[in-house]
């Protein structure tokens, strides 16, 4: 279950229903849809190109209701490991305010990691994801990513656009 940390004043939001409340109002769409589905064994390490498919086939229903309705094309598994070569310069990538043109759409699969959230009105928030997670930061939406102590994360990812993740970064 996500906890949401009021960057300014430190304030954390535990209670799910408030976790979902406190992203609403900003327009970020949260939902819980757990690991129940997942074979135990693909709930806690790197993963192999086809357990990564076995992983997108054990929440199918989802991804395919979230094309449907949300007009998303492409679906994958990014998997990220303390040893994953180039880790460092990756979350590089990540760690600095950016925006993208698609909504950026993670279920966590397994590990942790860090939304902060810049929204235009508000407050900035720290979302920490936990295994189980369903997030969408909208598009132009202002945020950065880094990955909690472990350095560890597993993640679907589902875009509106078949290039993938393409960061604008800003200031």
């Amino acid at each position: 279950m996500a906890t949401v940390t009021i960057i300014e004043t430190g304030l954390v939001i535990r209670e799910p229903a408030q976790v979902a409340q406190a992203l609403t109002a900003v327009g970020v769409t949260y939902e819980v849809w757990g690991t129940g589905r997942l074979p135990k064994d693909l709930r806690a390490r790197d993963l192999s190109d086809p357990e990564k498919t076995a992983v997108l086939g054990a929440f199918a229903a989802d991804i395919a209701r979230l094309k449907r309705e949300r007009g998303y094309v492409t679906a994958d598994v990014v998997t990220l490991y303390h040893d994953t070569p180039g880790l460092d310069a990756l979350l590089a990538k990540f760690d600095k305010p950016h925006v993208h043109h698609d909504p950026e759409v993670r279920f966590i699969v397994q590990g942790r990691g860090v939304f902060e959230l810049y929204p235009t009105q508000g407050q900035a928030l720290a979302v920490e994801l936990h295994p189980g997670d369903f997030i969408t930061v909208p598009a132009n939406f202002k945020h950065l990513f880094r990955l909690c102590e472990d350095r560890q994360i597993t993640a679907i990812r589902l875009f509106t656009d078949p290039t993938g993740w393409v960061a604008h970064y800003v200031a």
